[in-house]
């Protein structure tokens, strides 16, 4: 009875209406795991992170994909700009940020400037899947703020609580979780045998989130692409050692008389005629003996079409870190102009991507935080802490500059440009944004410039009229 249910119950899977859901020879290797998020990824999560730091630090596709993003995206690091509209406020707050981001003051370490740690949080997050920011307050008026970078290694994934004694598992990987689901505090190592608890209103936990709203830890962005890379790392140097085993055996002697020739090896003091080749390409030593000749060795490995297989492994991995190939090999020599064009768009679409998500999740919080320790400490003159608390967002008013966007074709992009602020499709503040500058200061420094041009006689009557 059993065997006839369980055979009907296989047919029945074998005659599934979707061949997704199938289950054959062909989708036996499928792993069916119907869970929530963190109990599907939890067992590989530090063998990725392992995995992908070795392939970070050992190949240079990926290392290059990672300064590429990195560069593009946060470059030297966002430009701050408060934008309160209290000239006054604003003022102070732009001249504290600038003695914030200095090493000494911005990193509880002392060694990075905060751009350098931008870099670094976006690289890690790459990598590792995620990182912890640290808010520090000190007792320091002049400086009360700092961040320290804790690296996804020291969360205590063995810690586990319980919510009354009962059975319900209320954390998940070393973070502790409020009935709703919420973060409450993060745990992480404090030592071999110890840990620490440190409430989630004093860090930052920055990774990506995919397509599950069960996740509670980053997972390094490299998971598509290790077994890609890895086999294309593997092929390649088998490739090499092969190329370079048969080029260094590149000649042979041919003989019929082999034992003729073995024996004149094996003679010393011979005659001229019966000494062996010692040198082939500096100088002929000697001359062959009668019946011999010389065969050269063909050093490339036949049928190996190996420029394709690199282009084809890097179409892989580049697409599994989802940017263009031309980006990632820095190879522009398949495509025409128009295409170049369309892989450049896109890539700084993942740009912008970038951008955005430091800035909503990093940047901004992280500024917010910094200008309640200075408010706090009193270091703004005329804003006192209850009128700041009371209306915080009006002057809690960043604004964060990226690095500068390099155009394809400067000439077309630029009346492009202009063909759109004239029908009022784009502004000139957004254009001078893509710039990597603010529009105050860039017509700040026209006034000056056209100012120093006229005092010294060198603007037309028209241009200084205008």
């Amino acid at each position: 009875m059993f065997s006839s249910l369980r055979n009907m119950f296989s047919s029945k899977l074998k005659r599934g209406f979707y061949e997704g859901g199938k289950r054959t020879g062909t989708n036996q290797d499928f792993w069916n795991a119907n869970s929530d998020f963190e109990n599907t990824a939890s067992p590989d999560r530090d063998t990725m992170r392992a995995r992908a730091r070795w392939l970070h630090e050992n190949n240079a596709i990926m290392a290059n994909i990672d300064a590429t993003i990195v560069r593009n995206s946060v470059g030297n690091g966002f430009t701050f700009q408060s934008k309160c509209g209290k000239e006054n406020i604003d003022k102070q707050i732009e001249v504290l940020w600038s003695e914030f981001i200095k090493p000494k003051n911005c990193d509880v370490t002392g060694r990075q400037h905060f751009g350098g740690i931008q870099q670094l949080i976006l690289s890690q997050r790459m990598c590792d899947g995620e990182i912890v920011i640290k808010k520090h307050l000190s007792k320091n008026k002049k400086n009360p703020f700092q961040v320290q970078l804790i690296e996804a290694d020291r969360f205590d994934t063995s810690y586990r609580v319980r919510v009354d004694n009962s059975n319900i598992l209320n954390s998940v990987d070393g973070i502790e979780l409020d009935t709703m689901g919420a973060p409450q505090n993060y745990v992480f190592r404090d030592g071999l045998m110890s840990s620490i608890k440190v409430p989630s209103s004093e860090v930052i936990h920055y990774f990506k989130m995919g397509n599950r709203a069960t996740q509670y830890r980053g997972l390094s962005e490299y998971k598509q692409a290790i077994v890609d890379l890895r086999n294309f790392a593997g092929y390649q140097t088998s490739t090499l050692k092969s190329a370079r085993a048969r080029s260094s055996v590149a000649y042979a002697i041919e003989t019929n008389n082999v034992q003729g020739h073995m024996a004149s090896m094996l003679q010393s003091g011979s005659s001229k005629e019966s000494d062996p080749i010692y040198d082939i390409n500096g100088v002929m030593v000697q001359y062959l003996n009668q019946g011999e000749k010389l065969h050269q060795y063909d050093p490339a490995v036949k049928g190996a079409e190996y420029g394709e297989f690199v282009r084809a492994c890097v179409r892989l991995i580049a697409t599994a870190r989802q940017i263009s190939y031309e980006l990632a090999f820095r190879d522009y020599s398949q495509v025409n102009f128009s295409s170049a064009r369309a892989s450049f768009i896109q890539d700084h679409k993942r740009f912008s991507n970038e951008q955005w998500h430091m800035v909503t999740y990093v940047l901004n919080p992280l500024f917010e935080s910094w200008l309640d320790a200075n408010v706090m400490a009193g270091n703004i003159k005329g804003l006192g802490v209850s009128a700041y608390f009371i209306n915080k967002s009006d002057f809690c008013q960043p604004r964060w500059v990226a690095p500068a966007r390099e155009w394809v074709d400067p000439l077309k992009d630029i009346n492009a440009i202009q063909k759109e602020i004239d029908m009022g499709i784009t502004t000139i503040e957004e254009v001078a944004a893509a710039r990597g500058k603010d529009l105050e200061d860039v017509i700040a420094s026209r006034v000056k410039i056209n100012k120093m041009l006229k005092d010294a006689g060198i603007l037309t009557k028209e241009e200084a009229n205008a």
